[in-house]
C-alpha cells in the first residue's frame, strides 16, 4: 500500500513539473526555428522601414526640409517595427536569438532615423543661415552699417524658425530632439552676424549703396542742368573736378641697325609712365648720323582734366 502511494505521487509531482516548465532541447528543433523566425522578423522590419527612410533622405537632396508631420511619421515607423516583430517572435519568447534579434533591429532604427533626422536638421540650419545672411544684407544696405538692435532682431527671428524646424523633426520614439544641432546652428548665426561688416556681402552691399547714390546725384544734376536749360539759364562754368596727372616717355635707343623694339608702361592712380627702346637707328632714312640721334630721350607731360 505504501509502495502504491509513493508511485501515485511521484507521477502527480512529474506532471506537474512538465506542465509548469516544459523540457527544451539545446541546439535542436525548437531552437532551429526560433533563430528562423527572429532572423525573418528582423528582415521584414528593415525591408518595411528601409523605402520609407530612403524618401526621407530623397526629401532632404530635393528641397522638403522638416515636412509637418515628419515627427509623428518617423516615431510610427519605429514603434511599428519593433510591435510587428515582438508579435512575430512572441512564440519564441525565451530564444536568446529573439533578444539579439530585436537589439539589432533598435540598433537599425536608431542609426538609420537617426541619421535622416541629422540630415533634416543640417539641411534647415543651412537654408535659415542662408535666410538670415539675406536678412542682414537688407538691414546693412537700409541702415548703411551694422544695426545692432536690427541684427538682434534677425538673430530671434532666425532662432525662432529653427526651433519650429526642430519640434517639426523630433523623434520621440528615439528620443531625438535636435539639442545639439540648435547649438551649433545658434553659434553660427551669431559668428555671422559678428563677422558680417567685414564680409565680402557687406562689402558688395555697400558699393551697391555707393553706385546707387552717385546714379541718383547724377540723375539730379542733369535734371536741374535740363531745368536750368528750359529757364535759359546758362550753364554754370565752375569746374566740378580737376584732375592733374603727369606723364613720363622714355626712349632708349642704342648704336645699331636693328629692328628690335618694345615698350614698357606702368600707371600710378592719373600718373604714368611710358618707356621704349629701339635700336633701328634712323630707319627712315633721314641722312642723321649716328651720334647726332641721343641714346636715351625722356619726354615729360602735364595733363590737366576739368569736368564742368
Amino acid at each position: 500500500m505504501l509502495r502504491y502511494l509513493a508511485v501515485l505521487a511521484l507521477a502527480r509531482a512529474i506532471n506537474t513539473a512538465s506542465r509548469s516548465a516544459p523540457l527544451r532541447v539545446r541546439g535542436g528543433a525548437d531552437d532551429a526555428r526560433a533563430t528562423h523566425a527572429c532572423a525573418a522578423a528582423l528582415a521584414s522590419a528593415k525591408g518595411k522601414a528601409a523605402p520609407k527612410i530612403a524618401r526621407w533622405r530623397l526629401d532632404v537632396d530635393d528641397g522638403r526640409l522638416c515636412p509637418k508631420g515628419w515627427s509623428a511619421e518617423a516615431s510610427s515607423l519605429v514603434e511599428d517595427a519593433l510591435r510587428e516583430f515582438d508579435a512575430a517572435t512572441r512564440a519564441h519568447w525565451q530564444s536568446d536569438d529573439r533578444v539579439k534579434s530585436r537589439a539589432a533591429l533598435a540598433a537599425y532604427l536608431q542609426s538609420e532615423v537617426g541619421a535622416a533626422h541629422l540630415d533634416q536638421l543640417q539641411g534647415a540650419a543651412e537654408r535659415r543661415l542662408r535666410q538670415l545672411k539675406a536678412a542682414l544684407g537688407r538691414v546693412y544696405a537700409k541702415a548703411g552699417s551694422a544695426d545692432a538692435d536690427a541684427f538682434d532682431a534677425e538673430l530671434r527671428k532666425a532662432e525662432h524658425d529653427f526651433d519650429g524646424d526642430a519640434a517639426r523633426c523630433r523623434v520621440d520614439a528615439l528620443k531625438l530632439e535636435g539639442v545639439d544641432e540648435r547649438t551649433a546652428f545658434l553659434d553660427a548665426a551669431r559668428q555671422l552676424a559678428s563677422d558680417f561688416e567685414a564680409s565680402p556681402a557687406a562689402q558688395l552691399v555697400a558699393t551697391r549703396g555707393e553706385r546707387k547714390r552717385a546714379e541718383k546725384a547724377a540723375k539730379a544734376a542733369q535734371r536741374a542742368a535740363r531745368q536750368d536749360a528750359a529757364k535759359g539759364k546758362a550753364p554754370s562754368l565752375v569746374p566740378k573736378a580737376v584732375n592733374v596727372a603727369v606723364q613720363l616717355v622714355g626712349m632708349l635707343r642704342p648704336v645699331g641697325l636693328g629692328n628690335l623694339q618694345g615698350y614698357c608702361s606702368y600707371a600710378m592712380g592719373p600718373h604714368s609712365l611710358l618707356f621704349g627702346y629701339a635700336d633701328d637707328r634712323d630707319p627712315n632714312g633721314g641722312g642723321m648720323d649716328g651720334d647726332e640721334i641721343p641714346l636715351f630721350r625722356l619726354q615729360p607731360k602735364f595733363t590737366v582734366d576739368v569736368d564742368l
